[in-house]
């Protein structure tokens, strides 16, 4: 039986690494975005192209066929799709845009219960921690009645975790096909076995876990910790790229350190063993010499309220390393930084904004959620 994927956000990370997955005989996707011209270019042309930057080059990979598009107003359509027996809908936005998601889906998931109340699963393809526990609770706050009992019964909800990195397009593949996203190709998708209330997704590329929690929390405290502490450290030293930033003698040695911090964090916390923490260490820097992935700092270090938080890539990493015994200065460095990056985006101007209006003691308070108490507290602001 052929199956439906529904990738609700077209974009670099929908579109350029799930649907990519999924491009097999026994399943057809259907796009889901706000942005109509893109609706409108993907049914007219039915092919893209996916440029994937790995260590030995780049090759190009056709999505032609196999998937059609919808605008988020086609309500019918979005109905009738929601029919279908054997959903599987992945969620590929920013954590900022969760509620408008849950405020279109709760409805579709309210008409499913109520025309074909089978199960159905979501997977989350959010850069953030826990993006599960964050969905289910706003599907939550707006299902009521039959369609809550629906859901609690009846809906998974899982957690996606894969080293994607998805930059931009440049100019020369956009000019050579305008729906062109570039990527490193990963290889593979690990999602939560146990969320699943229908049946499993069965593609080559797709890995079940067993623990995806600890799986995507260790991709967030390396991978996006050393994102992070590449940007709010190289653009102190005037590097626009990551690249720059790694190639940087001392930097590269902050990030090694702040690596090895975050994986003592890593084994004591989530079960990680040594062994297999010092390889993973070699992929992600690996991953970030790619010479052909020569992300943009700008946008590795947007939104400092999201990044500076408590939970997220930086504090996360830096607390679970306190709680092993260590002591995480190399990951603090990269938080203190992080107070004096300045960017356009509205969270980061917000952290700025406190830092000047309230200073630094105050902002860390505020942002990291920390107290004068709290060991990592004092360890950002000795940091240089």
């Amino acid at each position: 039986m052929m199956r439906t994927l529904v990738v609700w956000g077209a974009g670099r990370v929908g579109r350029g690494f799930t649907a990519d997955l999924f491009h097999e005989p026994q399943w057809r996707t259907v796009f889901v975005d706000l942005d109509a011209r893109l609706i409108r270019l993907l049914n007219e042309r039915r092919a893209y192209t996916i440029f994937k930057a790995q260590s030995g080059g780049i090759s190009r990979t056709r999505i032609e066929g196999g998937f059609s598009a919808l605008h988020t107003s086609e309500a019918a359509a979005l109905e009738a799709l929601f029919e279908e027996n054997g959903l599987l809908v992945d969620v590929a936005v920013p954590r900022e845009s969760l509620e408008q998601v849950a405020d279109m889906v709760a409805p579709l998931i309210a008409h499913r219960a109520r025309v074909n109340p089978a199960p159905m699963d979501f997977m989350m393809n959010v850069n953030t921690a826990l993006p599960n526990a964050a969905f289910a609770m706003l599907l939550e706050q707006r299902l009521t009645g039959e369609a809550y009992i629906y859901y609690k019964n009846n809906v998974g909800i899982s957690t996606a975790a894969a080293l994607c990195i998805s930059p931009f397009a440049t100019e020369a593949m956009l000019r050579e096909d305008p729906l062109a996203l570039l990527n490193n190709g990963y290889a593979e998708m690990a999602v939560g076995r146990q969320a699943f209330k229908g049946a499993l997704p069965d593609a080559p590329r797709i890995r079940l876990s067993d623990d995806i929690q600890a799986e995507e929390i260790r991709r967030l405290y390396t991978l996006n910790m050393a994102h992070a502490l590449c940007c709010y450290l190289g653009v102190k030293r005037g590097y626009r790229t990551v690249l720059e930033a790694v190639g940087d003698p001392e930097l590269r040695g902050v990030l090694r350190r702040a690596l090895e911090e975050a994986s003592r964090g890593l084994q004591a916390v989530y079960g990680f063993s040594a062994e297999a923490m010092a390889a993973w260490r070699g992929v992600i820097l690996e991953l970030l010499d790619n010479p052909y992935i020569n992300d943009d700092l700008s946008r590795l270090g947007a939104d400092t309220r999201r990044k500076l938080s408590a939970s997220d890539r930086l504090c996360g990493p830096a607390l679970a390393c306190l709680e092993a015994g260590g002591q995480p200065r190399a990951i603090a460095r990269a938080l203190r930084a992080g107070f004096d990056y300045d960017g356009g985006d509205a969270g980061t101007r917000y952290v700025r904004s406190w830092v000047v209006t309230h200073g630094l003691p105050s902002a860390v308070r505020e942002i990291c959620r920390l107290t004068p108490c709290d060991k990592l507290y004092q360890m950002i602001l000795d940091s240089d």
